[in-house]
C-alpha cells in the first residue's frame, strides 16, 4: 500500500502525523528563541561587565528588541494578554506620531535595560524553560540570583519573543509577573483618555522619563 493511500485509509494516522509535525516545528521555534535570548543577553551582559562604551551596549540591545512591535503593543495593538479587550490607540495615531513615540520608547527601553543590567552585574542568570504561546510567540523563563547575597530570593524575568523566519526579537519583558508592555499600555491609555492630557502629554512624560534616567543617582 502506497503511503498516501495508507493515510487515506487511516485518516486518524494522518491527523496524528500532522499534529506531530506541527508540535515538532513549534518546539524547534521555542528552542531557537531560547538560544537567541541566551546568546544576546550574554553578549550584552559581557559588554556591561567590561564597562563598554554606551553606544556599544545600546547597539547590542537594539539587536535584541523589536521596538516597532513594542510600541504597537504598548498602545493596544494587539491588546496585552491579560486585557480581554482594550483601545487600539496605535491606529489612532498619525504616521509621524507613531515614529515619534517609537523613538522615545526605544530610548527609554535602552536606558532601562542598561540600568537594570548594571544593577544585576553580580547576578547569575538561570534559564528555567520555554513555552510556545502561539502566533510565533514564545516565552523564555529566567531567574536572576544574587551571587553576593545568595539567601535573597531569585528574581523571575521572562522574555516574550516573536520569531518570524530566522529572525527573533524581544517584544515584552515580564518581571515578577509584571509585563512591561501592559504597564505602559495602562499608563498611555490613561493619558490618552484623560481630559487635558492626550498625546502631547504622553510625549512630554516619555521625554521627562528619558531625561530622569540620565541624571546620576543621589
Amino acid at each position: 500500500m502506497r503511503f498516501h493511500n495508507f493515510l487515506s485509509a487511516f485518516p486518524g494516522v494522518a491527523l496524528a502525523l500532522s499534529c506531530t509535525l506541527v508540535a515538532s516545528a513549534a518546539f524547534g521555534d521555542v528552542d531557537a528563541a531560547k538560544s537567541f535570548v541566551e546568546k544576546e543577553h550574554t553578549q550584552i551582559q559581557k559588554l556591561v561587565e567590561a564597562n563598554a562604551p554606551e553606544g556599544d551596549v545600546r547597539k547590542a540591545i537594539d539587536g535584541m528588541v523589536d521596538y516597532d512591535q513594542l510600541a504597537m503593543r504598548t498602545l493596544g495593538k494587539p491588546c496585552p494578554p491579560t486585557v480581554p479587550s482594550c483601545s487600539n490607540h496605535w491606529d489612532e495615531l498619525t504616521a509621524e506620531q507613531r515614529t515619534e513615540v517609537t523613538s522615545l520608547l526605544r530610548k527609554l527601553v535602552e536606558k532601562n535595560y542598561h540600568h537594570n543590567l548594571t544593577k544585576t552585574r553580580d547576578y547569575e542568570i538561570a534559564y528555567r524553560g520555554a513555552k510556545d504561546q502561539g502566533e510565533n510567540v514564545s516565552k523564555i523563563k529566567t531567574e536572576a540570583k544574587s551571587k553576593i547575597k545568595p539567601r535573597d530570593p531569585a528574581v523571575q524575568v521572562d522574555y516574550v519573543i516573536l520569531g518570524t523566519g530566522d529572525r527573533y526579537r524581544v517584544i515584552d519583558i515580564v518581571t515578577e509577573g509584571s509585563s512591561m508592555t501592559k504597564n505602559y499600555y495602562d499608563q498611555f491609555h490613561r493619558m490618552l483618555t484623560t481630559a487635558g492630557q492626550g498625546y502631547p502629554y504622553l510625549v512630554k512624560k516619555l521625554q521627562d522619563k528619558i531625561v530622569a534616567k540620565d541624571k546620576p543617582a543621589s
